[in-house]
């Protein structure tokens, strides 16, 4: 069995948080060498909170969008955003792929699939082996 995780890209909010966190805590440090810092350690840390809240709501948003797939000599297992969702090998009648997209579309039938998409939308080295390992599941389905 091996797992692969999927993730996304890093938000751009995540930089705005940074700088912000940075500028807030460097205006409540210089506040201390000025002798009326009060108004620019109270503006400090202001900035810094809202750069603290921002960074941890767009960590949150990055790490509820990543996306777990498990593939073993059995089946699969995508754990994502949108759900669980599970297989077997044996019901597969179709794949396709997406390269533009980084998507891989698992039908069982006419009417039910899986689509592992990866979050960041690229095809990135965790994306291939997943690509990789499924095409040598189905194939050593074939041949037996």
């Amino acid at each position: 069995m091996n797992s692969y995780l999927l993730r996304p890209r890093l938000p751009g909010g995540t930089w705005l948080a940074v700088v912000l966190l940075l500028v807030g805590l460097t205006l409540a440090g210089v506040s201390f060498l000025a002798t009326p810092g009060t108004g620019l350690r109270v503006a400090g840390c202001i900035v810094a909170g809202v750069g603290l809240i921002l960074f941890v709501v767009t960590w949150i948003a990055a790490r509820r969008a990543r996306v777990w797939v498990t593939l073993d000599d059995e089946g699969y297992t995508v754990e994502g955003p949108r759900g669980e969702f599970s297989g077997s090998w044996f019901d597969v009648t179709e794949v396709s792929v997406s390269k533009k997209t980084a998507k891989i579309a698992l039908w069982h039938g006419p009417k039910r699939r899986t689509i592992i998409a990866h979050p960041a939308g690229v095809m990135d080295d965790e994306f291939m082996c997943v690509r990789e390992e499924i095409r040598t599941h189905l194939e050593a389905l074939q041949t037996t």
